[in-house]
């Protein structure tokens, strides 16, 4: 999460914006710029568009997950995530993990968000970088523990519903190399941009359309029996998954990438946004049996 500081000098209302940037993969950069007042909103909204795209799925993916779980919820579940948050809206809570970044208290958390699993290998608790898998299964025993405090409670569902997520978008299971992809440059349709941020938001932006309508149209893609297959309970397995598919978001032959990639990933994003859903309800149907 970017954080920014403007600084008013003088009467030339000249303003100095640093931006600081550091996101889950450890990587620091620092940039700054000088610019006048009258062309200061055009370019702080192009900053803000430049940052938001580094966040696992980005927003518009961790809402469709929420609201494809949320839509599969139990009265039970629901009646007890609304006694412990508030609500049971998961999309609103689905992006709380990447707001947080910003927060000094949560730098600890930084590898949460990812795991790593080389090519040609298989997912091992503690072998490689990222807690992914660990950090859900670990939630998933404090979201309705009674040894848990009211506010550990709340913190464990909200990282569930935002981890799950993650989990299920290929190149958060990285290879070890290139940071989940980011360090894969690419255009987008001519524009400059790098493989992960194709699949944390162009792909999905890409659609047009609102995270409710792109969870009922996934609704109607999906047969529930095709779901119910999905549900094998296991994270590591999960995590497994997405290092397989992982293989189909580096396979383009020019880095332009347009309809052709799309063509090829798209049943890929659906799926694993719809198994991410599915999943995360029964994850939450379980522990608040």
């Amino acid at each position: 999460m970017p954080t920014g500081i403007l600084k008013r000098r003088g009467i030339f209302n000249k303003y100095y914006f640093i931006i600081c940037l550091k996101n889950f993969f450890t990587l620091e950069k620092c940039f700054i710029s000088n610019f006048s007042l009258h062309n200061e909103m055009k370019q702080i909204l192009s900053i803000l568009t430049l940052f938001s795209t580094l966040f696992g799925w980005g927003n518009t993916g961790h809402r469709i997950v929420g609201k494809v779980a949320e839509d599969r919820l139990s009265n039970k579940a629901k009646r007890q995530i609304k006694n412990i948050i508030g609500h049971h809206d998961l999309a609103y809570i689905s992006i709380w993990a990447d707001r947080i970044k910003s927060d000094p208290n949560w730098n600890h958390a930084y590898d949460w968000h990812w795991a790593t699993i080389p090519d040609g290998e298989v997912y091992e608790i503690g072998k490689y970088s990222g807690k992914l898998v660990d950090k859900i299964n670990e939630f998933s025993k404090n979201a309705n523990s009674a040894d848990m405090s009211l506010e550990e409670k709340k913190q464990a569902i909200k990282w569930l519903i935002h981890l799950v997520g993650d989990l299920h978008q290929p190149l958060h299971v990285g290879n070890g190399k290139d940071r989940g992809g980011n360090d894969i440059k690419v255009k987008w349709f001519g524009e400059d941009t790098n493989l992960h941020e194709v699949w944390d938001e162009k792909l999905i932006e890409h659609q047009n359309l609102s995270y409710t309508e792109y969870a009922h149209f996934l609704n109607l893609e999906f047969n529930e029996s095709e779901c119910i297959k999905w549900l094998v309970k296991d994270f590591e397995f999960y995590a497994n998954e997405s290092k397989k598919y992982r293989n189909v978001c580096y396979n383009f032959e020019t880095n332009n990438l347009t309809y052709n990639y799309l063509f090829v990933t798209k049943p890929i994003l659906d799926m694993r946004l719809m198994q991410a859903g599915v999943r995360l309800a029964d994850l939450f149907n379980n522990i608040f049996h």
